[in-house]
């Protein structure tokens, strides 16, 4: 009696074993189709996205847009000109300026400094 609740608990774990390989290897052929299928999409993204840039309509639409966001630049420009205040390009600019300026008073002050 013994013996055969043995062989069948032995049976019982090999099957076990049996079953975990299966879906070990399941898993890994899951994982492989997963990374293949991606791989495929992201081409076919590209592709699809390619094909879109080379359209009449794409072009027409990026036109559309730049000359929108020209637009608004220009009227942004106008607005801030009618209440007196500065672009960011602007106060950049007289900031590289006044820079510019503060690095040459720095050495003229130690050029006096040695004199």
């Amino acid at each position: 009696m013994a013996e055969v609740q043995e062989n069948a608990f032995d049976r019982f774990n090999e099957m076990l074993r049996s079953m975990d390989d299966q879906l070990q290897e399941l898993r890994e052929r899951f994982d492989d189709q997963r990374k293949k299928v991606g791989g495929q999409l992201r081409r076919r993204q590209e592709q699809v996205q390619t094909e879109l840039r080379k359209s009449a309509v794409y072009r027409r639409a990026e036109q559309a847009r730049q000359d929108a966001q020209k637009g608004a630049e220009k009227v942004r420009l106008r607005i801030y000109d009618a209440i007196g205040l500065a672009s960011k390009s602007e106060i950049e600019r007289i900031n590289r300026k006044l820079n510019t300026l503060s690095r040459k008073l720095n050495e003229l002050a130690k050029e006096s400094a040695e004199v």
